[in-house]
């Protein structure tokens, strides 16, 4: 019984850490965005410096403004000068972090 409480603790665990880590920051205060920044046709979350979020799918980005398409079908325009952070999912380094979690609680006694 304490066994599978541990295991149920693990994987509540390795769940918050999925939810915590899955994002990468792409453009910061500390990381400028330059041109080739941003894929095409990636999601990406940008918040702006009003601190509002938007995720959108990236369509196009010119010199003065980022063009996207969110959840909702929508089209959204975003002034590059009013980007405040911009992160991209990193399903990858997650499932790491998860893998890693769970292994550490298996193979370490306790």
């Amino acid at each position: 019984m304490k066994y599978s409480k541990n295991i149920l603790k693990t994987l509540l665990l390795a769940v918050f850490f999925l939810m915590v880590s899955c994002k990468t920051t792409v453009v910061s205060p500390n990381k400028p965005m330059y041109d080739n920044t941003l894929e095409l046709y990636k999601k990406y979350s940008i918040q702006t410096k009003d601190a509002k979020t938007q995720k959108i799918e990236v369509l196009k980005v010119d010199a003065t403004k980022i063009y996207g398409k969110n959840k909702a079908g929508e089209m959204v325009e975003i002034e590059r000068s009013e980007v405040r952070d911009i992160k991209k999912p990193d399903v990858l380094a997650s499932i790491a972090i998860v893998v890693a979690a769970v292994a550490a609680v298996i193979f370490v006694p306790i």
